[in-house]
């Protein structure tokens, strides 16, 4: 497709200190207007929503000096044409002002101004109101971004020339719509039933979303649940506002971050490797079974693999043309990438060592990637800096999921040596063949997918091991080497270093490498065929995707969706008992005998809390103590749920509340979970409903 022009902001970096009339007056309106906001933002610091007991945040006064500093570039600009014809010293300080270029201006203002935000959002006591920081921000970013935007040539955009655009590449255009209706139409068919049931962490997510969107986490700039940024259920909040609070908003959040990961995929392989293996490779993320999964869970996952791509997009084309804006993007959607997803965090290290790799194999590189790397990093503190303050002061946060499924972290790895007396190398070795294994040999062991094929089944295997295969050979090509960083980066972070590995959940980042191999394979495979038979190039590579595709499609949508692989049996145990509470009268109380296994007053199992969340629930512990979320007064109607381990205790409670009816729940035979193949069908809980008024209660303690 033909280039969109653009402006100076697209160039390579070079400063230079020429002033023009034009240049002079945007320079002072920005630097003035930036001026303002930071001010404004540190005026904020002091009041935080009109709190007489607000004090400001450690290190203000080096803040107000940032500002200071600020205004004298501002009003620095008007006084080039004099300073030039003097020799004093303000006249030295005014032209080397005047030389640096507007962007880095703008960028500093921007950390900070996200630096201020950062330390007001965590200030004790707490704001009265986050809106007004998370309105600053917002300006912070979309400054940026309407810098980025003002590259564009938009008077050479007309009309006749966009016309002429679009229709040079039509045939690519279709190609590139096709793909991603089709990646849509896949990951929303049936997605309120596939997978099902509804998983307890999509349950759990979902319901720091509704709080969310209740004012229940007035904090954006914070991490919740799992280390997971706030400002993700703000995201989800919003979907919930629009769609309405249902299984399926709570999916399509993902459904659609996973759909739009499939053009960002064409579009960074297009610039690396040409139309054939883009087109290849967008189309096997379209099917890839792995990647269609986690783009219909309700989980953050899907946005490794999405936040990765934008990156990279961007780092790469940096790394072609050093241009100022494509560095500054990098650093800003990386940034924003840690609102999106905790595994975000590994994406500085793989660009890092993509930058360096380029500047070993161009030297030359460096002229362009020392003051781009500057940019990249004010533009990823500008994004990062509030919630990265969170992080600094609350490092338990920051840690928390790492803490729990880290290897070392953990202490899991001490364990297995004490229990098996295998050394650290050996478990080490045996958790790298297991992660690595996974693409090709071993089935996955996280409850959130549980597929019985491994991450790549066996006929794309032979394509994505000749990519692995060729990538490795052509190692020193920096794009080679970008796509094994990139996948060796995921699988060591999200697999090697973590417990009971593999688990697909970690590795979700690896799906847009395996696509990128499969199509290298597919385009080795169609380059032979070529050598004899010039004309079947072409149909090899078409036939051959399409197979995948439809190999793909019809495992998923197939052979998992009827297996009952998904989750652990107490969700389905939850399913059932959703779907029965349902039927019910809305004012009946539900009394559950769980404990110890499973919980439905409170937070409780997240699959049955969240969609009763509006019913009166109580738990019955073994103690006879009951649990409430709700109301026990007066006459309504009830009913008595109880686990088979529990079952002793439902007659006792017939006999002091007779006239009900006891209703018994199976769960039929198939594959459940983690417990493998269920041969036999088991009774998953009994129900005892009194569904007419009545003061019938649990009994004080055990019978």
């Amino acid at each position: 497709m033909p280039a969109i022009p653009t402006s100076e902001t697209g160039s390579a970096i070079s400063p230079s200190i020429e002033q023009t009339s034009s240049l002079n007056a945007r320079r002072l309106v920005l630097l003035f207007a930036l001026s303002v906001a930071a001010g404004g933002v540190l005026w904020y610091g002091f009041v935080q929503g009109d709190n007489p007991q607000a004090t400001m945040p450690n290190g203000s006064p080096l803040l107000w000096l940032a500002v200071a500093v600020l205004l004298a570039s501002a009003f620095a600009v008007p006084l080039a044409p004099l300073a030039a014809a003097r020799h004093g010293w303000w006249a030295k300080a005014v032209r080397l002002t005047n030389a640096v270029p507007p962007v880095w201006h703008l960028l500093a203002t921007a950390c900070l101004t996200s630096l201020v935000i950062g330390q007001v959002a965590n200030t004790r006591p707490m704001p009265g109101n986050y809106w007004p920081l998370f309105a600053l921000w917002v300006i912070v970013v979309g400054a940026i971004v309407v810098w980025a935007a003002a590259g564009i040539r938009w008077s050479a955009i007309r009309l006749a020339s966009l016309k002429a655009w679009l229709l040079a590449g039509r045939w690519e255009l279709a190609a590139i719509v096709a793909l991603t209706v089709a990646a849509v139409t896949l990951r929303i068919v049936n997605l309120s039933s596939l997978p099902g049931p509804y998983e307890q962490d999509e349950a759990a997510l979902a319901h720091q979303s509704l709080n969310a969107l209740e004012g229940k986490t007035p904090n954006m700039f914070m991490s919740g649940l799992q280390g997971h940024a706030t400002m993700q259920h703000y995201s989800l909040a919003a979907v919930f506002k629009v769609f309405g609070v249902t299984i399926f908003s709570s999916r399509l959040l993902s459904a659609l971050t996973g759909a739009l990961t499939v053009p960002l995929l064409y579009l960074l392989l297009r610039q690396m490797f040409g139309k054939t293996v883009a087109f290849l490779g967008a189309a096997y993320l379209v099917a890839y079974h792995l990647h269609v999964h986690y783009s219909r869970v309700g989980l953050e996952n899907i946005g490794d693999p999405f936040i990765l791509i934008a990156v990279l997009y961007f780092a790469w084309r940096a790394s072609r043309g050093g241009k100022t804006v494509d560095f500054v993007l990098t650093g800003l959607v990386m940034g924003l990438g840690l609102y999106l997803s905790p595994a975000a965090r590994v994406v500085p290290v793989i660009v890092a060592a993509f930058f360096a790799y380029t500047v070993l194999r161009r030297p030359r590189f460096l002229r362009q990637a020392a003051p781009g790397m500057g940019l990249l990093a004010l533009a990823y503190g500008a994004a990062a800096l509030p919630v990265a303050v969170f992080w600094i002061t609350h490092q338990s946060d920051f840690m928390d999921r790492i803490n729990i499924v880290g290897l070392f972290q953990s202490h899991w790895i001490d364990q297995q040596k004490a229990e098996t007396g295998r050394s650290t190398l050996a478990i080490l070795r045996d958790q790298t063949v297991h992660s690595f294994g996974a693409f090709g040999r071993f089935p996955d062991r996280s409850q959130h997918y549980l597929a019985p094929i491994p991450y790549v089944d066996h006929l794309s295997l032979v394509p994505f091991l000749l990519g692995v295969g060729y990538s490795i050979y052509k190692v020193l090509e920096e794009r080679y080497f970008l796509l094994l960083a990139m996948f060796v980066a995921i699988v060591v972070t999200g697999g090697v270093l973590t417990i009971e590995a593999p688990t697909s959940q970690r590795l979700v980042g690896t799906t847009v490498v395996v696509a990128a191999f499969v199509a290298i394979g597919l385009k080795l495979i169609a380059d032979a065929v070529s050598r004899w038979r010039p004309s079947g190039s072409y149909a090899v590579a078409g036939v051959g995707i399409c197979v995948l595709v439809a190999s793909n499609v019809h495992f998923y949508f197939g052979d998992y969706r009827t297996g009952g692989y998904y989750t652990d049996f107490n969700t389905y145990v939850a399913e059932q008992v959703v779907d029965y509470a349902k039927t019910l009268p809305k004012d009946t109380r539900l009394f559950w005998y769980g404990d110890p296994k499973m919980y439905l007053s409170g937070s409780g199992h997240p699959s049955m809390t969240f969609p009763l969340r509006d019913y009166d629930r109580f738990d019955v512990m073994r103690d006879g103590q009951v649990r409430s979320t709700g109301h026990a007064e007066g006459d309504a109607p009830a009913t008595f749920m109880f686990m088979t381990h529990r079952e002793a205790e439902l007659q006792p409670l017939i006999n002091s509340c007779p006239g009900g009816e006891v209703k018994t729940f199976i769960l039929k035979a198939g594959r459940h979970g983690l417990n493998g193949v269920q041969k036999t069908a088991e009774v998953s809980f009994f129900a005892y409903e009194v569904l007419t008024p009545n003061h019938c209660q649990p009994l004080a303690g055990p019978q």
